[in-house]
């Protein structure tokens, strides 16, 4: 079985080395995995060389790319395009930096490949949150309406209102274990970690999202609806995330920002 992860890299070879540490630990408990790991480089910082060639002598395939910094999906884009053709992986992956996966990981990905329905097109695993107490997946249950965008454009214009909107959310998080059952669908998969099946790409799902940070979620969901696959929640399949990550060191100003210009395309090109 081949899966690629491709991960992007912002200014945090600590928590790169981290999470490369952890997928050789979990590569090393199972058989029949062919895995390479892609990191996409978007650090304005020197480089680390001792992390980057720790990571590279690791018991997996890596390939590494030094990028401006074009962002998280874009950075995607680049990534895949070091990887042969999508269609050769039975899994693959885009990934944020401050993120382990659990020892059984590779094991437990492996057993939902061999059994995934062709009518799933992304595998969302639990992403279990230190900071928050709960499982960010899944993002959004259902698809949302234009109005309840416009109205997180208007929250996230307002840095009080943004403030008060993430408290909101953490408690929602810490407050949803159990909430959904493995093998049921929904609308969105929480950005940080989301496995895409070869059928995504098979029936000509699209990476080439623009926004420098967030809406991924929303634009991954709506390439699922236009070639007809679904989301499928499978907790099996295990995401530590540490929360302490390249965007989490950011200001909240450009944060909202980001946040503002994602929705403004999202509303603009699927809900107009």
């Amino acid at each position: 079985m081949r899966i690629a992860i491709v991960c992007i890299c912002y200014n945090a070879y600590d928590h790169l080395l981290t999470l490369a540490t952890s997928l050789s630990e979990s590569l090393s408990r199972a058989e029949n995995v062919d895995f390479t790991f892609v990191v996409v480089d978007n650090s304005t910082k020197e480089r680390n060389e001792q992390v980057l060639a720790g990571v590279s002598a690791m018991n997996f395939k890596t390939h590494y790319l030094k990028s401006d910094n074009v962002g998280y999906f874009p950075g995607f884009k680049k990534g895949v395009e070091l990887l042969s053709s999508l269609l050769d992986f039975d899994c693959v992956a885009i990934s944020n930096v401050d993120l382990t996966v659990r020892a059984d990981f590779f094991e437990t990905l492996k057993a939902q490949i061999d059994i995934v329905s062709d009518e799933v097109g992304i595998i969302a695993p639990a992403i279990l949150s230190k900071g928050r107490g709960g499982d960010l997946n899944p993002k959004t249950l259902y698809r949302p309406t234009r109005f309840s965008l416009l109205k997180n454009i208007f929250i996230f214009k307002h840095l009080w209102l943004f403030r008060l909107y993430r408290k909101l959310s953490d408690l929602k998080v810490k407050n949803s274990a159990g909430s959904l059952a493995a093998g049921e669908s929904f609308y969105s998969p929480h950005g940080s970690f989301i496995l895409f099946t070869k059928q995504y790409f098979l029936q000509g799902g699209s990476v080439d999202y623009p926004q420098f940070l967030f809406g991924e979620e929303d634009f991954v969901a709506e390439q699922c609806l236009r070639i007809g696959l679904k989301v499928q929640y499978q907790p099996s399949i295990t995401i530590i995330d540490d929360d302490h990550g390249s965007t989490s060191r950011e200001k909240l100003e450009f944060i909202a920002s980001e946040h503002v210009k994602s929705l403004k395309y999202i509303v603009d090109t699927y809900h107009s």
